[in-house]
């Protein structure tokens, strides 16, 4: 129940509270990267540092949402096992009724028997023509006797063939590999799913103050239209 807590109040809100930031900071980021390529007289720079920019929110991006996901899946798990141990408390009350039922019934069928009444007479009788015992006489052992039973073919040397049977084979020796370990989850313990390496996200140079009214103008429809209409530098 601790860890379930943990997961509900803790994990997965501080993962939907990062993803959102990380929304946030990445519109920064992108209109820090436009405003740098438009103003830049070294197109070529800008664009390796928008290509930096790119795949480090991506990997930031990847990490956060693997990492909530991860999250979510063990939250499952641990709800999915709680209702295994209901459904098997369930099913051995069902089972506790239906044995006293079943005693129940047996009772009231044994209501309606009557006693039998049995003769008690002795279980072993000896016979009435007791048999002459027989004078043991020893005769030696003959070992081959069963020489011709079976599908061998008899040598010369009194040694049976071998035939088309399977032979022993010796048990193996080596020990079986073992299997991998799982890695650790993300609060500390075992866990089936894999986490990423932890990717901080990009950040803006702290010179780069976006203005209030780019701010305003980022969710306003003629936003798409004044970008397509500035004019292109051609190198």
């Amino acid at each position: 129940m601790a860890e379930l807590q943990m997961l509900l109040e803790e994990e997965i809100p501080s993962g939907k509270r990062a993803l959102i930031e990380s929304y946030q900071n990445l519109t920064r980021v992108a209109d820090y990267c436009e405003n740098n390529y438009i103003q830049a007289t070294d197109k070529r720079k800008a664009l390796e540092e928008t290509k930096a920019y790119t795949t480090q929110s991506l990997a930031s991006v990847a990490y956060q949402i693997n990492a909530l996901a991860n999250n979510v899946l063990q939250l499952l798990d641990i709800q999915a096992s709680q209702l295994r141990r209901m459904e098997s408390s369930i099913n051995h009350i069902s089972q506790t009724v239906d044995i006293h039922k079943e005693k129940v019934a047996r009772r009231e069928i044994g209501i309606l028997t009557t006693n039998k009444n049995t003769s008690r007479t002795h279980k072993i009788i000896a016979p009435a023509n007791m048999e002459r015992p027989v004078r043991y006489i020893r005769k030696p052992i003959d070992y081959t006797v069963l020489d011709d039973v079976g599908h061998g073919v008899k040598h010369g040397n009194n040694q049976p063939a071998r035939t088309g049977t399977l032979s022993r084979t010796n048990p193996p020796t080596q020990k079986p590999p073992s299997p991998p370990m799982s890695g650790r989850g993300t609060l500390g313990r075992n866990t089936p799913y894999k986490t990423l390496e932890p990717v901080k996200p990009p950040t803006v140079p702290n010179d780069y103050m976006t203005s209030p009214a780019r701010l305003g103008s980022q969710h306003s429809p003629g936003r798409t239209a004044s970008l397509n209409q500035r004019p292109r530098t051609h190198r």
